[in-house]
């Protein structure tokens, strides 16, 4: 289920329904930018290039917010 636009925040890292996860680092001009987070071989997590998207398809694409350590 897609998330309310008021609910995403810079900081917060979000789910995707094929399990991507998501940190967002700005919000510019009714765009979110975000970096996908990728699982690194080992222990630890690697960041993939910062993407943009319009906040309205953001929330249409990611279904929970999830915690830092959840990742």
């Amino acid at each position: 289920m897609p998330m309310a636009e008021h609910s995403i925040l810079v900081g917060k890292s979000y789910r995707t329904p094929h399990n991507e996860v998501r940190e967002v680092s700005g919000m510019e001009k009714g765009d979110v930018v975000y970096r996908p987070v990728i699982t690194a071989p080992g222990p630890g997590v690697m960041w993939a290039p910062a993407k943009r998207l319009p906040l309205a398809q953001f929330a249409a694409e990611v279904e929970s917010e999830i915690s830092p350590d959840a990742v």
